[in-house]
């Protein structure tokens, strides 16, 4: 954890003026009642919200007056995401009940529930050694993509300088119906670190960054060193990108590779194997110079433009924020230099602040709906960085996301 009490001393000084800048075109004084909007800006109701509630432990589908449109109730607890398919089935990650591995949004089983309601198909993949958690993309040829922690009770082979066991990240992607996996990743087999000079993966850490310092966050009592909480594919890219919570990074790894060129730094269209092609939010974690933007991060939402919306928990004395990056693939990685991307919009307010979870996406017509995941708080935001409406009747909430009043997958549940 050499680097981590810098974050919290940098956030202050590296994003004063983010914050500063965002509060001026982002900030507002709501005094209004909770569900009434007494704003001048457009709420864009060419939408549903789906929200996804970890309290009630299922997901609703509602308007902005707050009435209930659709719900589904899941047969055993949420394990954070679900997400609504063009044909008005479900994909959600469950609890398992035997997990061994338990941190904050573990899962361990996924369903894909029918329009009907119905169990289309369950997979599991939850052991003493690894357990699935927080997130999973549904791809186009019908597999799923999800992080998993696993678990290492000697790291100091690894370089570790502490002593506890850990659980690194790696990233499955799995065949549901035949269970086989297809494509695999894991964190192990690119780490750098300047602790240990017989290890193999001794280095400099700044002169490799491309590689994850294994020590970035070492004092983390219960292991959890990295905390994966979200997974967005690009697929016509062939990307994947990565929340990485407890480094306040976003990864980015190359899924063009073969499971056998992802152990390796050589392959893929970026020849980098599964080392990282690019990272952002936060330099330190490579020793790296550029803007700290970053404290903790939820959600790494690709938007159509190619930008990036993410979600900051804690940017500044206990308040978060949302910030759109401007992306620009193909990926180059060089040390010493700021490989940062450009903030082209970002919204903060003095109430909010989401200690865990949390989201954002765009509406049609450009609004911005965030998820204030530990308060339960919708709110939807303009452009300029108008509060147009907030929305205050769940306990807790994983993510918000926008659903098109006429979108199929309505039809489909016998919406439209």
């Amino acid at each position: 954890m050499k680097n981590r009490f810098k974050l919290n001393l940098l956030i202050t000084k590296s994003l004063l003026l983010i914050v500063i800048i965002a509060m001026f075109t982002g900030c507002s004084s709501d005094d209004s009642e909770n569900n009434e909007s007494d704003y001048t800006g457009e709420i864009d109701t060419s939408t549903y919200l789906l929200v996804i509630d970890q309290t009630g432990q299922g997901a609703d589908l509602i308007n902005h007056d707050g009435d209930e449109i659709f719900s589904w109730d899941f047969d055993a607890s949420i394990g954070n995401d679900a997400s609504l398919l063009d044909d008005g089935s479900m994909i959600v990650c469950l609890k398992a009940d035997d997990a061994t591995i338990t941190f904050g949004g573990y899962g361990g089983v996924f369903q894909k529930i029918n329009a009907d309601q119905t169990i289309d198909w369950e997979v599991s993949y939850s052991t003493t050694e690894q357990t699935a958690h927080h997130d999973v993309e549904y791809l186009s040829n019908g597999n799923i993509i999800f992080p998993v922690w696993e678990a290492v009770s000697d790291a100091t082979v690894m370089g570790f300088s502490g002593s506890q066991d850990i659980y690194p990240e790696a990233i499955i992607e799995m065949n549901p119906l035949t269970e086989e996996i297809v494509w695999e990743w894991h964190v192990t087999d690119h780490l750098i670190q300047d602790y240990d000079s017989t290890k193999l993966n001794y280095g400099t850490v700044q002169d490799n960054p491309n590689k994850v310092d294994i020590n970035y966050n070492s004092a983390q009592e219960n292991g959890d060193i990295m905390h994966i909480n979200g997974i967005t594919v690009d697929e016509d890219n062939d990307i994947i990108y990565l929340t990485i919570n407890n480094y306040s990074e976003i990864w980015v790894l190359d899924h063009s590779t073969t499971t056998t060129e992802a152990a390796t730094n050589t392959g893929g269209n970026y020849n980098l194997g599964g080392d990282l092609i690019y990272r952002f939010g936060n330099p330190l974690a490579y020793d790296n110079i550029g803007d700290v933007t970053i404290n903790d991060v939820h959600y790494p939402n690709l938007l159509d433009t190619g930008n990036m919306l993410v979600f900051s928990n804690n940017i500044y004395d206990e308040q978060s924020a949302v910030f759109e990056y401007q992306l620009n693939p193909p990926y180059q990685l060089v040390s010493g230099q700021d490989n940062e991307p450009e903030i082209v919009w970002s919204f903060t307010d003095s109430e909010l602040y989401s200690s865990g979870l949390g989201g954002a996406v765009r509406t049609p017509n450009g609004n911005t709906l965030i998820a204030e995941g530990r308060d339960g708080t919708v709110w939807e935001v303009s452009d300029s960085g108008e509060v147009l409406w907030k929305y205050a009747e769940y306990d807790t909430i994983w993510r918000v996301y926008s659903i098109p009043v006429d979108d199929d997958a309505l039809s489909s549940l016998g919406i439209n």
